[in-house]
Protein backbone atom coordinates (compact mmCIF):
# COMPACT_ATOMS: atom_id res chain seq x y z
CA UNK A 1 0.00 0.00 0.00
CA UNK A 2 1.46 3.58 -0.30
CA UNK A 3 0.08 7.09 0.34
CA UNK A 4 -2.05 6.54 -3.16
CA UNK A 5 -3.66 4.01 -1.97
CA UNK A 6 -4.61 5.92 1.44
CA UNK A 7 -5.88 8.89 -0.47
CA UNK A 8 -8.11 6.91 -2.41
CA UNK A 9 -9.08 5.31 0.67
CA UNK A 10 -9.66 9.04 2.38
CA UNK A 11 -11.43 10.05 -0.67
CA UNK A 12 -14.00 7.28 -0.46
CA UNK A 13 -14.75 7.52 2.75
CA UNK A 14 -15.30 11.15 2.41
CA UNK A 15 -17.85 10.77 -0.29
CA UNK A 16 -19.72 7.74 1.98
CA UNK A 17 -20.14 10.29 4.39
CA UNK A 18 -20.70 13.31 2.73
CA UNK A 19 -17.95 15.51 3.40
CA UNK A 20 -16.15 18.00 1.65
CA UNK A 21 -12.83 19.13 2.14
CA UNK A 22 -14.47 22.05 4.37
CA UNK A 23 -16.72 19.92 6.09
CA UNK A 24 -14.00 17.51 7.13
CA UNK A 25 -11.38 20.42 8.30
CA UNK A 26 -14.23 21.76 10.52
CA UNK A 27 -15.30 18.15 11.67
CA UNK A 28 -11.40 17.41 12.46
CA UNK A 29 -9.84 20.62 13.67
CA UNK A 30 -7.58 20.37 10.71
CA UNK A 31 -6.59 22.72 7.77
CA UNK A 32 -8.24 22.36 4.65
CA UNK A 33 -4.73 22.14 2.98
CA UNK A 34 -3.57 19.20 5.24
CA UNK A 35 -7.24 17.06 3.60
CA UNK A 36 -6.25 18.56 0.66
CA UNK A 37 -2.72 17.12 0.69
CA UNK A 38 -3.78 14.01 2.02
CA UNK A 39 -6.55 13.51 -0.76
CA UNK A 40 -3.46 14.13 -2.89
CA UNK A 41 -0.95 11.30 -1.30
CA UNK A 42 1.19 14.70 -0.53
CA UNK A 43 2.14 13.23 2.84
CA UNK A 44 5.36 11.75 4.06
CA UNK A 45 4.73 11.60 7.48
CA UNK A 46 2.25 12.66 9.87
CA UNK A 47 1.98 12.98 13.83
CA UNK A 48 -0.62 10.93 15.85
CA UNK A 49 -2.61 13.69 16.80
CA UNK A 50 -3.46 14.24 12.99
CA UNK A 51 -4.07 10.74 12.54
CA UNK A 52 -6.61 10.50 15.53
CA UNK A 53 -8.06 13.41 13.82
CA UNK A 54 -8.61 12.52 10.59
CA UNK A 55 -9.67 8.61 11.51
CA UNK A 56 -12.54 10.73 14.28
CA UNK A 57 -13.93 12.64 10.97
CA UNK A 58 -13.91 9.91 9.04
CA UNK A 59 -15.79 7.74 11.57
CA UNK A 60 -12.90 4.85 11.73
CA UNK A 61 -10.40 3.90 13.93
CA UNK A 62 -6.40 4.92 14.15
CA UNK A 63 -5.39 1.03 13.34
CA UNK A 64 -8.08 1.14 10.62
CA UNK A 65 -6.38 3.75 8.92
CA UNK A 66 -3.10 2.74 9.28
CA UNK A 67 -4.08 -0.97 8.36
CA UNK A 68 -5.16 1.18 4.25
CA UNK A 69 -1.59 2.12 4.51
CA UNK A 70 0.20 -1.11 5.05
CA UNK A 71 -2.04 -3.68 4.09
CA UNK A 72 -3.26 -5.27 0.24
CA UNK A 73 -5.42 -4.00 -2.00
CA UNK A 74 -7.90 -6.86 -1.36
CA UNK A 75 -7.96 -5.16 2.17
CA UNK A 76 -8.05 -1.61 0.70
CA UNK A 77 -11.17 -3.10 -0.95
CA UNK A 78 -12.90 -4.38 1.96
CA UNK A 79 -12.84 -1.30 3.68
CA UNK A 80 -14.43 0.48 0.90
CA UNK A 81 -17.02 -1.72 0.02
CA UNK A 82 -18.87 -3.20 3.29
CA UNK A 83 -20.20 -1.16 6.08
CA UNK A 84 -17.63 -0.92 9.16
CA UNK A 85 -18.77 -1.45 12.26
CA UNK A 86 -17.62 2.74 13.22
CA UNK A 87 -19.12 3.89 9.98
CA UNK A 88 -22.90 3.86 10.42
CA UNK A 89 -23.55 7.35 10.44
CA UNK A 90 -22.34 10.37 9.58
Amino acid sequence: MSAIDLAKYVQARMEKLDLTVTSAAQRSGISRQTWHKLMRADIKEAKISTLIRVANALKITVPDLIEVYFHSGEQFCRFTRHNHPSTDSP
